[in-house]
């Protein structure tokens, strides 16, 4: 495996938390070392499914005019909600009414 290229001294992360040299030095360790995939954890991106179960919920995207975006961005204003749960709430109703 290649060597990786370090530079003894304080290190920064991404997030700006500055590495001590051991920690510096155990990460350079691990990465000539490589990983044991027996210990990596199995992480979904994105957001939590709406139905409470694992997987994905499903996404419908819609145009509306300008007129019916500010009334719908007003409506979730007032309730302190998001666009989006106001549109699920009247699709819902609309649904229910059928």
């Amino acid at each position: 495996m290649a060597a990786v290229k370090w530079t003894p001294g304080a290190t920064e992360t991404k997030s700006g938390t500055t590495l001590s040299g051991d920690a510096d030095r155990a990460l350079l360790e691990e990465a000539e070392t490589g990983f044991d995939a027996e210990t990596l954890v199995r992480r979904h991106a994105g957001r939590p499914s709406l139905s409470g179960r694992t997987g994905h919920s499903n996404r419908v995207d819609l145009r509306v005019d300008d007129q019916t975006y500010q009334a719908i961005r007003r409506i979730a204003g007032q309730g302190h909600r998001n666009v989006s749960d106001v549109v699920r709430d009247a699709i819902r109703r609309y649904i229910e009414a059928s």
